[in-house]
This record gives C-alpha cells, sequence and structure tokens, in this order.
C-alpha cells in the first residue's frame, strides 16, 4: 500500500513539473505581432468634389404689402401656385374708398364753380376799373380772390387723383411672374400697411447661397487665380467668374441629383468676423419649377488638382466632428494628428486639407487598435 502511494506521488509530481515546463515555455514564446499597413503621402491628381450645403432663394423674391387698410373680400389665388406679373392676388373692400373719391369729384366741381365766379368778379372789377370806377384796392382784392380759387381747384384736383389711386389700391396685384406664398391671410381679415398680405418669388431661376470656409475660398482663389474687382471676386483676367469657375452640381434633399447645372454668380470678398466663412451664391434654371424657395440642397463643386493628399477613409478614425490619423514617426511610434478632411467622390478616400503633409507616413489599416505612443515597428 506504501509503495502503491509513493508511486502516485511520483506520478503526481512528474505531471506537475511537466505543466508548469509547458506554461514557461509557452509564457516565453513571442506573442505574434500585428502588421500594421502604412503610405507615405505625396501629391497626386485627383478630380474631387467640394460639397456646400446651400439654402434656395428665388432670383427676385417680393413680399407684397397693402397700400390701404380695409377688410380683405377677395382671395384670388392658392398658396404655392404660380402667377403672372399683374394678376389680381386680394381684393380690399372698396366701399370706403369709392366714396371718398365721389366726395373729392364733387368738391372739385365747387371748386371750379368758386373758380368761375372770382374769374368774372375779377373780369367785372378789370372794366369798371378802367373806366375808374373801382379803386385799384378792390380790382386787386378780385384779383387775389381768383387766384385762391384756382388754388382749390388744383387742391381738389389732387384730392381727387389720391382717392382715385387709394380706390386702385384697394385690387392688390402681383408685382412680377412667380410663385405666391401667402402669409396667412383669408376673406373677412382686415389688410393693414404693416403686415405683407403674401411674397411672389421669381422662381424661373433659384439661386443657391452657401459657405465658404477662409482655407476652402484661399483654396480657390490660388487654385483659379481669382482677384477682387469693382465688380466683386473675379478671374485673373477680370472675367466674370462664373465663366472661371466649374460648373456646379446640385443635390436635392433626397439625395437626387438635380438635373440642371449652375454656375457661379457671386463670391463676397470679405469673411464675416463671426463665423469666418465667406457668402457664395450658385444659379440655377428652373424651367419646370422642380425646387422652390426655402429649400434645402447641397451645391457640388468639382475641382481638379495636381497636388491632393489623399489617404484611404480606413486610416481615419473619427472624434465627434474630426477625423484623427496616426502619423509614424521615425523611433517607430505613432503619434495622433487632427486634420481637416472631405469625401472623395467614390466614399473610398479622404483628401487632406490640413494636418498631414508630404512625406508623412500614416497607419492606413488597423488604426483603431492604436494609441498615441504605440509602436508598431
Amino acid at each position: 500500500m506504501n509503495k502503491r502511494r509513493l508511486f502516485i506521488c511520483v506520478v503526481a509530481i512528474m505531471a506537475i513539473g511537466l505543466f508548469a515546463s509547458c506554461g514557461k515555455k509557452n509564457k516565453n514564446a513571442e506573442m505574434p505581432q500585428i502588421k500594421y499597413e502604412t503610405k507615405v503621402l505625396k501629391y497626386e491628381s485627383r478630380t474631387y468634389n467640394m460639397m456646400f450645403p446651400a439654402t434656395l432663394e428665388g432670383t427676385s423674391e417680393v413680399k407684397v404689402y397693402p397700400q390701404v387698410e380695409g377688410i380683405i373680400k377677395v382671395k384670388n389665388f392658392i398658396n404655392g401656385t404660380r402667377v403672372t406679373k399683374g394678376q389680381t392676388l386680394f381684393i380690399i373692400d372698396p366701399t370706403e374708398f369709392r366714396l371718398n373719391v365721389q366726395s373729392a369729384e364733387a368738391n372739385l366741381s365747387a371748386a371750379k364753380a368758386q373758380m368761375e365766379t372770382t374769374k368774372l368778379q375779377y373780369e367785372s372789377n378789370q372794366e369798371l376799373f378802367n373806366k375808374k370806377v373801382i379803386s385799384d384796392y378792390v380790382l386787386k382784392t378780385s384779383y387775389n380772390s381768383y387766384n385762391s380759387a384756382k388754388a382749390s381747384v388744383l387742391q381738389a384736383e389732387a384730392q381727387l387723383n389720391i382717392a382715385r389711386t387709394n380706390l386702385g389700391y384697394c385690387t392688390v396685384t402681383s408685382p412680377l411672374t412667380g410663385v405666391v406664398d401667402g402669409n396667412g391671410f383669408s376673406v373677412g381679415d382686415l389688410a393693414s400697411r404693416g403686415n405683407y398680405l403674401c411674397e411672389v418669388s421669381d422662381n424661373s431661376d433659384m439661386d443657391a447661397k452657401f459657405s465658404l470656409t477662409e482655407s476652402q475660398l484661399l483654396e480657390l482663389i490660388q487654385h483659379f487665380k481669382l482677384k477682387v474687382t469693382s465688380k466683386g471676386m473675379a478671374g485673373p483676367d477680370g472675367q466674370f467668374i462664373g465663366d472661371v469657375l466649374p460648373t456646379l452640381k446640385m443635390q436635392l434633399k433626397d439625395g437626387s441629383s438635380y438635373q440642371h447645372d449652375g454656375k457661379v454668380t457671386k463670391v463676397d470678398a470679405i469673411v464675416q468676423k463671426s463665423t469666418g466663412t465667406v457668402t457664395c451664391t450658385g444659379s440655377f434654371p428652373n424651367p419646370d419649377g422642380e425646387i422652390r424657395s426655402g429649400m434645402s440642397a447641397t451645391v457640388v463643386i468639382p475641382v481638379s488638382s495636381d497636388s491632393v493628399l489623399c489617404v484611404p477613409q480606413t486610416a481615419a478614425v473619427r472624434l465627434q466632428d474630426q477625423m484623427m490619423f496616426y502619423r509614424v514617426k521615425s523611433d517607430g511610434t505613432v503619434e495622433g494628428v487632427i486634420c481637416h478632411v472631405f469625401p472623395s467622390n467614390d466614399g473610398k478616400e479622404y483628401y487632406i486639407e490640413d494636418g498631414l503633409k508630404v512625406g508623412d507616413e500614416v497607419v492606413t489599416n488597423g488604426a483603431r487598435k492604436l494609441s498615441n505612443g504605440m509602436k508598431i515597428r
């Protein structure tokens, strides 16, 4: 029995030793090292899209205000429909204004009658003065009365014109051809001069307003050799800026591409201090009325360049609204670099605006597993 126990103990000790030896061997074995892919940045040729959120506006937008106050009797349009220049939009109750015209006409008739009477009196006094029947004072007094009566006629005529004009203002017409948008007024509401009745937008051409950052503006200025003239931003030889910059594309809110191309019509030369941006205006034809004032869209400017820094999108680590890339240092460790980027047309690359430069080596695969100071080779 003792021999058996001794045998078991020996076997157990040998097993423990073997296990410990294997464990030590595994512990000392080298762990497999991850191989990170990298890319050394250099200038490359690309045609890339600069994309900007934009708000659409009609080339002409006019708020229609009433010129007289009164109750709306007729509303002659449906919101969002197309109207033509001169078309009646509203009719304000004309009753009071018709009465004003009649009163002004009556006042004019009375003033004319008074003028004729004073004229006869003056002419009669002239004959009597010539015969030395009346004095010079009486003649001049009748002459002054005649002139005063003539002035009263002119005043009455002016009042009649005002009354007729106000009566005409009771019919509110469209100042241009375009799409009308009511301001909530309906029949029976009071029209007052302080509140506009509707807005008419000429949408045959649409302006797309968007903003450029200072760096984007400088990039366009340098790339297309733009300059500031008395008429605003222009080409290197003073050409209209729309003939220098690339044709604009536009994506609508649903992601579809707008069927008509546009062109830049204006680039402000002053950077707004509050936002650090400049306002740019592009014009797009709208023959079918597909786009409306107030809509949102994305303006696309395609730019070709031989000096683009490109990195695969797999190299980026998103930090909220920023992008970080890991640059390999000379000692084989990595450091994170925050960069401004914009995506390539095919969605596979990022184009670097700032943060990295030519000659930098960037980790292109496995960046999410890295941290500052980690050694990769």
